[in-house]
């Protein structure tokens, strides 16, 4: 059993219990439709990791439950969009069997925008649409649901979503590309720059795709082709903190490829992810004043995204020894999450405008960065898929 010798575990438990009743994920006083895809997929994750405790079963069944309302909410259009039902085009109980096969909406406030009106990129990060890298989120959350439940249908859904997502890549002059942001119905792009980890992610996912549901190879492997195409020759270093998250988080889940066997194009072997993690994370520990800033100029949700990725990999490292890349180097920053989670813990933070702004996805990542301390593995679907908990 494991010792919660760590006041922040309270708070964690609070946050993510909050935040489940605040959504009708639990209670009936909450809204069920107040659904934003990145948030709830590391709820997801963090109601399994809260369920790996004694009295925790309840969790599990709170994880099952918001997986359904994302998808019944941000499968279909906006209920004041003009077009009715699943984004797939799917009659309703079809869609109901491929609730991912038309991708999901990111769940903004402002609905997205029209074809032909001016681009205006200040707006359009209130507007609804579908971001790539949030599915990719969304995909590794299913996965997860696949590893605790052993049903069949998550590995097949999040099969369905990263086919979905090659709606994403476009080619200009014969290089492939992927779009950071497509409207709704993934008709066309938004914004066509690609996210810096973007081909990354997709790799990475199609793989354990392929792993998860076998039968996915037929319709994945151009798609994993492409990924690979994209991939190569890039460098993932960043000094953006949620950058540095989803680096670490992805070196946890390239890891667990390779215990598995399985081949992995040089740069998104852990060692070269690793690499790139170790570097971008001393970058930022040298940034002094990153730490010393007022809470009302810092972004809780980016600096909890690097501290849940370094949870993660760091928690899970002693699985890791054969692969000849020493994990342990992270504990040097080990000071520099615990300075995260403690700042934003304190509750005169959590007053501050940087914080109430983003209420949802500031707890939720909070409390995940929190809980992976204890329960790393319910982040990175550890062991093959062949066999559940």
């Amino acid at each position: 059993m494991i010792n919660h010798n760590c006041s922040n575990h309270e708070i964690a438990l609070k946050l993510i219990n909050d935040y489940l009743l605040r959504t009708g994920v639990t209670g009936s006083e909450g809204n069920p439709k107040h659904r934003y895809l990145w948030t709830d997929a590391f709820a997801v994750q963090a109601c399994f990791a809260l369920s790996y405790e004694p009295e925790g079963k309840k969790y599990r069944s709170y994880a099952l439950n918001l997986i359904d309302l994302v998808h019944h909410a941000l499968g279909q259009y906006r209920h004041d969009d003009p077009r009715p039902g699943w984004i797939s085009g799917m009659s309703p109980d079809e869609g109901k069997n491929h609730p991912t096969a038309g991708g999901l909406r990111i769940g903004k406030k402002l609905t997205e925008k029209k074809n032909g009106e001016p681009f205006n990129q200040s707006m359009e990060w209130e507007r609804d649409g579908q971001y790539f890298h949030y599915l990719t989120r969304w995909f590794n959350s299913l996965l997860q649901a696949y590893k605790e439940t052993g049903e069949k249908k998550y590995a097949r859904w999040a099969a369905e979503l990263i086919k979905t997502s090659e709606r994403f890549i476009s080619r200009s002059q014969g290089l492939p590309g992927i779009s950071w942001k497509m409207n709704t119905d993934l008709s066309r792009p938004v914004v066509e720059s690609m996210g810096a980890h973007d081909p990354l992610e997709g790799l990475v996912c199609v793989i354990n795709a392929i792993e998860a549901a076998p039968e996915s190879v037929i319709y994945l492997d151009s798609l994993k082709q492409d990924f690979q195409d994209l991939c190569q020759d890039m460098s993932w270093f960043t000094t953006d903190a949620l950058g540095i998250g989803s680096l670490l988080m992805n070196t946890a889940i390239a890891s667990e490829l390779s215990l598995n066997r399985k081949p992995l194009p040089p740069n998104i072997r852990p060692a070269y992810l690793f690499a790139e993690s170790l570097a971008g994370i001393d970058a930022y520990s040298i940034l002094e004043f990153n730490r010393l800033k007022p809470a009302d100029i810092r972004l809780p949700f980016r600096e909890c995204g690097l501290s849940l990725g370094f949870r993660v990999l760091y928690g899970i490292r002693d699985r890791h020894q054969s692969l000849d890349v020493d994990f342990n180097e992270l504990g040097k920053f080990l000071y520099l999450v615990e300075d995260i989670e403690n700042f934003w813990c304190n509750p005169d933070n959590q007053k501050s405008q940087t914080w109430l702004a983003h209420r949802d996805i500031n707890e939720v990542t909070l409390g995940s960065s929190i809980l992976a301390r204890f329960y790393p593995e319910a982040f990175c679907f550890p062991g093959n898929f062949g066999s559940t908990r």
